[in-house]
């Protein structure tokens, strides 16, 4: 579903005005104005959680799991239930889709049903093949290749925490070709955040994502820079960026990841090289003592909690705005 409008708000509250894709497949379907208004509305919503439970009353969402979930499961049926809708937990092995039905025809049928579909899934295609086909937004859960909601999490937390993304450098840490480091590249490119990617050889970001965000950063400001260096990536930091080094489609590569990113943990030790202002991020799960230090994630500098937090209130507003949109869209 791919037809972009407007929103039209309700008098006193946030308003979207910017063009609203018709489903969220990766941070960069949002331009940097509805991105900064869909934050808008998220701290709306943390603040008055159930301010729009009505607005969507009696309307329902279908959550697609092919990997296995905590925030991201919680985050979607609590957003879904404070905005009148029923959440409907969908596991591949439950469904038909696990047993030979395509994506694309799983899409069009509980499109009937539903008003909006979310997908965690492994291959990015899958996510694309299910919006090809649906008639209702799709909302990426997490693929192999983009974490969108993790990313719009992570910016409000920042925006919260220092009251402005505009100018803020970010040290990434780790595999510079995860999902949360393309989706956290591609929020920065819209938000005007400077981005400094430690990651080692044979983990680079990949050079097509790369070239997307220096254009978007070319035209609206901010930058992204390479390093294989974490003290240096770290020197300049508002805040330092840790992730899980084995993700869940990486299991047989862990010896060999655990050798080559060992000298990429965020510890006290690599805090240290950071301005005294910087605070820790991490996307969760993490893996303490790995990736990042149980002094880092409990210590007064971390911002995890935060994050994880705010998966909520901006699952609230990304459904509310994707759904409203597309509602106004067939009238």
């Amino acid at each position: 579903m791919t037809t972009q409008t407007s929103i039209l708000s309700e008098a006193g509250r946030p308003t979207v005005t910017g063009k609203v894709p018709g489903d969220l497949l990766r941070v960069s379907d949002l331009d940097p104005r509805t991105l900064v208004e869909l934050l808008d509305l998220a701290a709306a919503m943390k603040q008055e959680p159930l301010g729009w439970e009505r607005d969507l009353r009696g309307g329902a969402i279908g959550c697609v799991f092919e990997k296995p979930s905590t925030r991201t499961r919680v985050s979607l049926a609590t957003a879904a239930h404070r905005l009148g809708m029923k959440a409907m937990v969908l596991n591949k092995e439950d469904m038909q889709l696990g047993h030979g039905e395509t994506p694309a025809d799983t899409a069009r049928v509980l499109s009937s049903f539903l008003d909006a579909l979310t997908i965690r899934t492994f291959d990015h295609a899958i996510v694309e093949q299910m919006a090809d086909a649906a008639t209702v937004p799709v909302v990426n859960a997490l693929s192999n290749t983009h974490h969108p909601c993790q990313s719009l999490a992570d910016l409000l937390a920042l925006r919260e925490h220092f009251g402005t993304l505009d100018g803020l450098t970010v040290a990434f840490i780790g595999d510079g070709a995860s999902n949360t480091c393309n989706s956290f590249l591609a929020a920065c490119a819209a938000s005007r955040m400077h981005l400094v990617i430690a990651a080692p050889p044979g983990y680079e970001t990949d050079a097509e994502i790369l070239g997307e965000a220096r254009e978007l950063m070319a035209q609206h400001g901010g930058s992204v820079s390479l390093t294989t260096d974490p003290v240096e990536a770290v020197g300049s930091a508002q805040a330092v960026y840790a992730e899980v080094w084995v993700s869940m489609d990486k299991h047989h590569e862990r010896a060999e990841r655990a050798r080559d990113l060992a000298a990429y943990r965020v510890d006290d030790a690599l805090l240290a090289h950071a301005p005294g202002e910087a605070v820790a991020m991490h996307c969760l799960p993490a893996v303490r003592g790995e990736e990042v230090t149980s002094e880092v994630l409990d210590g007064p500098r971390s911002l995890v909690w935060r994050q994880a937090a705010n998966r909520l209130p901006t699952a609230q507003a990304l459904l509310h705005t994707l759904i409203t949109t597309a509602r106004r869209r067939t009238v």
